[in-house]
């Protein structure tokens, strides 16, 4: 009598085989696409561009958390692609060079943010200036700026966690990150990162002191606002 685990385990066989002729064919399309765009193809290269857009920009989208800048980056990313087509040696090291592109693209975007923040609070120490700070950061427009319990306090710990992030040197963000939202292994994000598993680690240990420290340091006034306000509501209800 034929049973169903010999049917399944004679399906599996099939399927494996047909699984492992479909991957080695679309790897074949692949470099047939990375050839074409080497030699000038426009129609290939933007097969390749169609190939690996969402990977590319989903992989900045977690890092960013901004539609519209993983939008802008996933876009430099492939700009870049286009120029150094001819550095490519086979389709094989594709992903890998479209994740450290992409993976530099955003400590590169972090780093630029990092200099404006800077220049704004130095601007913020003269009074003539705050006008134009209060115009250009988005800190203080009008949109930004909440009622005091428009937030749920599991919101402000998000929050807390952001800005902390957002504190943190590029080179120390971008590998916890990684590792927390791609799940990255040490091989993965040195590779990626262009560094020793020596110094993941250590900018890993690095990284999740500087969050310690930080957020230590945001919770002490969200206690003592959520302390004053439960007193008040005490007082209010004697």
């Amino acid at each position: 009598m034929t049973t169903a685990v010999g049917v399944l385990a004679a399906g599996r066989g099939e399927s494996l085989g047909a699984l492992a002729e479909a991957l080695e064919s679309r790897r074949r399309d692949l470099g047939s696409l990375l050839e074409a765009a080497q030699e000038g193809d426009g129609e290939a290269f933007a097969s390749l561009v169609r190939r690996f857009e969402r990977p590319v920009y989903h992989l900045v989208l977690r890092m960013v958390r901004r539609a519209a800048v993983a939008e802008d980056l996933a876009q430099d990313v492939f700009i870049r692609l286009w120029r150094h087509l001819g550095d490519l040696e086979s389709a094989d090291v594709l992903p890998g060079w479209l994740r450290r592109v992409a993976v530099n693209a955003v400590i590169d975007h972090w780093r630029k943010e990092d200099a404006r923040r800077r220049k704004l609070a130095a601007m913020r120490e003269h009074p003539l200036a705050r006008r134009v700070v209060r115009r250009f950061d988005p800190a203080h427009r009008p949109e930004c700026v909440e009622g005091p319990s428009s937030r749920m306090e599991t919101d402000e710990g998000v929050d807390a966690v952001q800005a902390a992030l957002a504190r943190l040197p590029a080179k120390l963000r971008s590998v916890l990150v990684l590792r927390a939202a791609e799940n990255m292994s040490y091989e993965e994000l040195a590779d990626t990162l262009g560094i020793s598993t020596s110094a993941v680690r250590s900018r890993l240990f690095r990284a999740r002191e500087e969050m310690q420290h930080l957020l230590r340091r945001a919770q002490a006034p969200q206690y003592l606002a959520r302390m004053y306000r439960a007193q008040r509501s005490g007082d209010a209800a004697e």
